[in-house]
């Protein structure tokens, strides 16, 4: 599977360690007396979200949990406590995990009716377990996680959609101290999400989430600086058990910074360089290289909150120039009330391009976007697009919450076409002469019955505007049910 590793067979020798160790570890983890961190810095203050709700989502990601709270015997209030969390010397300890999610959906007219399929419903299936082991007061970390994902009776099938038994997750960190601040250097099969991850996310949507395979180095230091380095290639799915491997033909680096001023401002500045050797776009066919330059503007302050990412893209493909900008914005402000009611309007811009097939491309590429934004149809992106409308979310009870938003959505430029996730775009809208894309209603509810369980439905409706109805689409509904177990 690593046979395409893009730093060399050698980068396999780890991994396997790390393998070998875990098993070891979990072996004799009996005789071991009991014992959020979010991915920046591991930091022990503010208190671990954890302590409260572990390990339901939202929240950090499996390999960014931080369990070593349960040392306290007091704080052990979950049932699988003993199982998640165990110490295994004064400076060693191992954490474990599992989820299972199945999650059902059904369309009405998916992609608008224009591929040929009416209707389209289906079981996505997505079972996970997950060993983490930290030595030498976190010094050196091995993370493992194993994947299995299968679908049934879907009748337009994609690359995310079923892998069978695979290695998602397999790396090494060794911590370092220098300059008054923590190194990371991690290196294998990773997951990565920067920001609001408006631009590169692990996409937990899909029912195989996003990783990539080499080597990033991240550098914590004080008062909440941060810099990442990373350079990796996107993780391609196969059907058949322990196939994947890494896409030799792109290849992603970049520099990540996070520069806190005040509770208010914050600001993150980033740079990437997302390389294709062969790709189609905008009328044109060959290798690419697009360097994307921006900044994230974020912060909260008495009850407001926001978050605003301004990007632009230059490069090439084949011997057209790459010129290009997005925005990425949500602003809210939530009440002072028992059910938390927070009232949001999100603006989203991206340009297109002005004409296939000329000396300059014009269509903004999103990279690797979180399109939950957007509700989990799938159905838009990031590229060629104006958005806005408000987002209401409200929790009349602690377990239960409740979200709906309203987008109206135009085309930037009518030469471009309407581009879905994975920027391929809807079939005959560079054709079309309207600007109107349509309106996207979006609602979701989110319950927690359990500690452990979580249930998510989810309704929307995309009604169709003139650039999709002069493409012969119709509206789309999208129906979703889905249940998570987590320990």
């Amino acid at each position: 599977m690593y046979s395409s590793f893009p730093y060399g067979a050698g980068a396999l020798a780890p991994v396997c360690f790390a393998t070998t160790l875990l098993m070891l570890t979990a072996a004799g983890i009996a005789q071991a007396a009991p014992s959020t961190t979010l991915e920046q810095t591991r930091p022990t203050t503010p208190p671990n979200s954890l302590e409260n709700s572990r390990p339901l989502p939202p929240g950090p990601p499996r390999w960014a949990e931080d369990y070593r709270f349960l040392d306290d015997a007091s704080k052990r209030t979950d049932v699988f406590d003993p199982f998640r969390y165990q110490r295994l010397s004064e400076s060693a300890w191992v954490q474990f995990g599992a989820e299972m999610r199945y999650r059902a959906d059904t369309f009405n007219n998916p992609v608008f009716g224009l591929r040929g399929v009416n209707k389209d419903s289906y079981i996505q299936q997505r079972l996970q377990v997950h060993g983490d082991l930290h030595l030498f007061d976190d010094r050196v970390r091995a993370f493992v996680q194993l994947e299995n994902t299968q679908m049934w009776n879907k009748a337009l099938y994609g690359p995310y959609d079923e892998s069978r038994t695979e290695l998602h997750q397999a790396f090494i960190d060794v911590n370092s101290e220098m300059l008054g601040g923590k190194l990371m250097t991690r290196v294998g099969r990773q997951e990565l999400a920067y920001g609001n991850q408006a631009f590169v996310t692990y996409r937990d949507a899909r029912n195989i989430r996003l990783n990539f395979d080499g080597v990033r180095l991240s550098y914590s230091g004080a008062s909440g600086y941060k810099l990442d380095a990373f350079a990796l290639r996107p993780v391609t799915t196969s059907e058949d058990s322990f196939d994947d491997g890494s896409n030799n033909n792109v290849k992603f680096y970049g520099l990540y910074g996070t520069l806190p001023k005040t509770s208010a401002l914050m600001l993150d500045v980033y740079g990437f360089d997302l390389e294709t050797d062969e790709r189609t776009l905008a009328g044109l066919s060959g290798s690419e290289k697009r360097y994307t330059g921006g900044v994230r503007l974020f912060g909260k302050q008495a009850g407001w909150d926001w978050t605003w990412d301004f990007a632009y893209q230059g490069g090439h493909l084949e011997d057209a120039s790459i010129q290009a900008w997005g925005i990425s914005s949500e602003t809210g402000y939530t009440f002072s009330h028992p059910w938390k009611p927070r009232l949001a309007v999100r603006f989203d811009a991206a340009s297109g391009d002005d004409r296939f097939g000329d000396d300059k491309v014009g269509t903004f590429d999103p990279l690797f976007p979180k399109n939950g934004f957007y509700g989990d149809s799938g159905l838009t992106t990031l590229s060629n697009i104006y958005l806005i409308g408000p987002l209401v979310t409200f929790a009349p009870r602690s377990y239960l919450q409740l979200e709906s938003g309203v987008f109206a959505v135009w085309r930037e430029s009518t030469n471009d076409g309407v581009y879905m996730p994975g920027m391929s775009f809807v079939p005959g809208t560079p054709n079309s002469s309207s600007s109107k894309t349509g309106n996207l209603f979006r609602n979701n509810l989110r319950w927690m019955p359990t500690s452990n369980l979580t249930v998510d439905l989810e309704y929307s409706y995309f009604q169709a505007g003139k650039a999709i109805r002069q493409a012969d689409g119709s509206d789309t509904h999208f129906g979703m049910v889905s249940t998570t177990f987590r320990f």
